[in-house]
């Protein structure tokens, strides 16, 4: 299947996005049983490879070349792709790399774009904590507005602008625990990945 992923952008890989890329791989292991190796991996962002019984853990392989906003974004389809039951006993689910299109994933693929979608979004509990970070999720205008590829370049610069005003200024230890601190990390993580994989957007 093709995974729609955009390349080129500035990553911005911020403590607040890594930190989320570890909990989720976290959260892949401890409640999905899906252990995550990185190789170098030619026309493919991620392998997940079922095993012949349940009480084995998965194996999820990612790109080694992946960012760590796509890595987010492999976690959430992948979680999306357990919960519909599409990982089947010695199965091999393929993320291939942008503009390679495996048209006999196609259907599974979508149908697993969908509940990706919904997951991160926080409209369903099927991926369990995989969602987005909470304090963006509730603000339906930069959810909007990350919906036009226009707006999100837009808006991913304008909030790495205020990250660099914010650390110029040197207030973030004043404003460390503030609601817009956490805002801010939280909107720049979510942006970040929608960024780079823009079908999370309505």
């Amino acid at each position: 299947m093709a995974t729609e992923v955009i390349a080129g952008r500035p990553r911005a890989e911020s403590h607040t996005l890594r930190a989320e890329e570890e909990r989720l791989r976290a959260h892949l292991e401890q409640q999905l049983r899906v252990r995550t190796r990185f190789a170098p991996l030619a026309d493919v962002r991620a392998l997940l490879v079922s095993p012949d019984r349940d009480d084995r853990p998965k194996s999820l392989l990612v790109s080694s070349q992946a960012s760590v906003a796509e890595r987010i974004y492999l976690y959430v389809h992948v979680a999306a792709h357990i919960a519909l039951g599409h990982n089947l006993p010695l199965v091999t689910i393929v993320e291939g790399a942008p503009g390679v299109t495996r048209f006999s994933d196609a259907s599974r693929h979508r149908e697993a774009e969908e509940l990706a979608r919904a997951i991160w979004w926080g409209q369903t509990d099927k991926g369990g904590l995989l969602g987005a970070p909470a304090f963006a999720q509730r603000h339906p205008v930069l959810r909007r507005l990350l919906a036009s590829e226009a707006a999100r370049g837009a808006i991913r610069s304008l909030l790495i602008g205020m990250r660099h005003v914010y650390y110029d200024l040197r207030v973030e230890r004043a404003l460390a625990g503030s609601r817009l601190a956490t805002w801010l990390r939280d909107a720049l993580c979510l942006t970040a990945v929608v960024c780079v994989a823009p079908q999370l957007s309505d």
